[in-house]
């Protein structure tokens, strides 16, 4: 079916209790995992692209991608811009079919941060498109970056400033994490849920205890993204292929590639309690 509005995919996981997989792609092989899997087991999905993707690909590349992948598929399916830059990039991505959109405006003073993302808010409510933002700091694995909780009185000043139709936040969790233990405030999570009313997004998911992420569920996060963890197992599987001096198929990694993928978007999936919603 064509692209989705993201509008409906939080409004439905916000409303029901579940949360949807938002799985940063970066190649096709990536979009056709993340889709085929989330049709095997009947599930909404959105598939992001983040800054460091469009560092390598043109976004128009992946959204013509992404756009006839989507029609293929029987599930609903939007388009999100993870981590956007600016207004500009806003409306570059809706130019090329985007179907939900992120301002990254969290290293921003608060009233710079409300102010380009009520510029965004304007136009995409204009074709019924959902808007991200995000509050507080979240720390990044390998760089001096300390993480920031996000305040609640802020949350709640934000959201009735900007009308965002969800809030990522800071709870402890850190980007790019790998291999280690990572424990967010579930009770923080709580106050700002309860003092702003939308869906809740946790970027940063990998190595959050599972118990954790059902818990945070409940707590109503209704978006969690997926990027480090499939990208470290895909190189992984690489390494020991090619540790094989003899190995010379390229075409052979492909569909191992996509299986890596898929194994992994079907765990977070059922996880996330999204199958079956389609």
């Amino acid at each position: 079916m064509p692209l989705v509005s993201g509008t409906s995919l939080l409004t439905n996981a916000h409303k029901h209790g579940y949360a949807v997989g938002a799985f940063s792609v970066d190649h096709i092989d990536s979009i056709d995992a993340v889709l085929r899997t989330a049709e095997e087991l009947e599930s909404p999905v959105i598939i992001q692209t983040g800054q460091a993707t469009l560092k390598h690909t043109r976004m128009s590349y992946l959204a013509a991608a992404a756009i006839q992948a989507a029609k293929e598929t029987k599930v609903p399916v939007a388009l999100h811009l993870d981590h956007g830059t600016g207004f500009a990039q806003a409306v570059q991505a809706i130019r090329c079919g985007y179907t939900s959109l992120m301002f990254d405006g969290s290293r921003l003073e608060l009233s710079d941060n409300i102010a380009i993302t009520k510029q965004i808010k304007q136009a995409a409510d204009s074709l019924g498109l959902p808007v991200e933002a995000e509050l507080g700091h979240l720390g990044t694995r390998g760089k001096e970056d300390i993480y920031q909780l996000t305040s609640p009185e802020e949350a709640e000043w934000f959201v009735k400033e900007t009308q965002v139709d969800s809030l990522a936040v800071a709870l402890g969790n850190i980007h790019a994490a790998y291999g280690e233990n990572i424990a967010i405030d579930l009770d923080h999570l709580q106050i700002i849920h309860d003092r702003t009313g939308i869906p809740i997004v946790l970027h940063g998911g990998t190595g959050i205890a599972e118990q954790d992420i059902q818990t945070a569920i409940t707590r109503g996060v209704s978006k969690i993204n997926i990027a480090t963890e499939w990208r470290r197992a895909t190189l992984e599987h690489m390494r020991s292929r090619l540790a094989d001096r003899g190995f010379n198929d390229f075409f052979a990694l492909i569909p191992e590639i996509r299986e890596t993928i898929s194994g992994i978007v079907r765990r977070k999936i059922k996880l996330f309690g999204s199958a079956g919603k389609a």
